[in-house]
């Protein structure tokens, strides 16, 4: 019998097929904590988490018979990598579920600032008719900067082209050739921060992207333009983007990550121009249908065929042979 552990949210359907494949026992403990995960860990097979629980370097240590752990999601830096290769356990992810619902999002936070939706929305809710105070800009025409050609990235380049927007793109394992299919050019991130009117962060979470954009960033930036992040929170310095915008210079922010998150530092709160929303990159039906559904084909190939998919940390589990169903 194959024992998985499923921690957090996922669509239900595909934990009722996750249960109806032979052979597995499927416990679905959604919103279980840290402390009761360490408690019984060792008894599965099969760990599955989204971003609400960190598989740290202790709970990875206990999961002592744990042969896969799947993040449901494509961001993989909420388990630690490095503990699950020493202990040869794959870890694999769900790289193309929540593409397009984390680049519609992040035009939706260009477009809600640019267009000062957000502050109009409110105001209109409590009754005022402010038409003029909240004259805005469009996106056509403007240079729009996207740092991180990922996945993600290049669907956000996409959908700029329909804007009649200039596309330029920072990310060194990304060649001209496939940023050529998406209409970006690759430059220097000197150039990407003094020429671009909007930027978007879609790069991968790794120590040296730790305040990536910080004070020394944010000045270099066009006075009057906006930073869009529904990367992760780690990425932008929360301090120096509150001065950025208070100061003007920046016109506002779009946030659907945050340092330290759940927790939101409170000046943000105060700043009518940044937009936040609480981590909502891959909520929409179709990402967690997609999301549940690589879920599935990941564990029962894993499993059931001896399959790797989507394994992130292959090279240090594969080698010497790794755990195998």
């Amino acid at each position: 019998m194959t024992r998985i552990l499923i921690t957090d949210a996922v669509d239900e359907k595909y934990v009722k097929k996750l249960q109806s494949i032979e052979g597995f026992e499927v416990d679905f403990r959604n919103g279980i904590t840290s402390e009761q995960i360490g408690e019984i860990i060792a008894n599965y097979d099969c760990v599955i988490v989204r971003s609400r629980t960190k598989l740290t370097a202790k709970l990875i240590g206990r999961a002592v018979n744990a042969k896969l752990i799947v993040r449901a999601g494509v961001g993989t830096d909420n388990i630690d990598i490095a503990a699950a290769s020493g202990m040869k356990i794959p870890v694999a992810n769900t790289p193309w579920a929540n593409v397009v619902s984390a680049a519609e999002l992040a035009f939706t936070l260009m477009l809600m600032i640019s267009r000062r939706a957000g502050q109009a929305n409110v105001s209109t809710h409590e009754g005022k008719w402010e038409t003029l105070k909240f004259t805005g800009t469009e996106l056509n025409e403007k240079v729009l900067g996207i740092i991180g050609l990922g996945r993600v990235g290049r669907e956000v380049a996409r959908r700029a082209r329909a804007f009649q927007m200039t596309v330029l793109a920072c990310d060194p394992f990304i060649g001209q050739g496939v940023a050529d299919t998406v209409g970006a050019k690759l430059v220097p991130m000197e150039t990407l921060l003094a020429e671009a009117d909007i930027i978007s962060l879609h790069a991968s979470m790794m120590a040296g992207n730790i305040h990536l954009i910080g004070a020394k960033e944010l000045s270099k930036m066009k006075t009057g333009s906006i930073l869009v992040n529904t990367a992760r929170g780690e990425m932008v310095d929360t301090a120096a983007l509150v001065e950025a915008v208070k100061g003007g210079k920046l016109a506002g922010a779009g946030l659907d990550v945050f340092e330290g998150e759940p927790a939101i530092d409170g000046a943000l709160s105060q700043l009518p121009a940044v937009v936040m929303t609480p981590h909502i990159g891959a909520q929409t039906r179709e990402a967690q249908n997609r999301v549940g559904k690589e879920v599935v084909e990941v564990v029962e190939g894993f499993f059931k065929r001896n399959e790797m998919i989507n394994v992130v940390n292959e090279s240090s589990v594969r080698p010497n042979g790794g755990k195998t169903p």
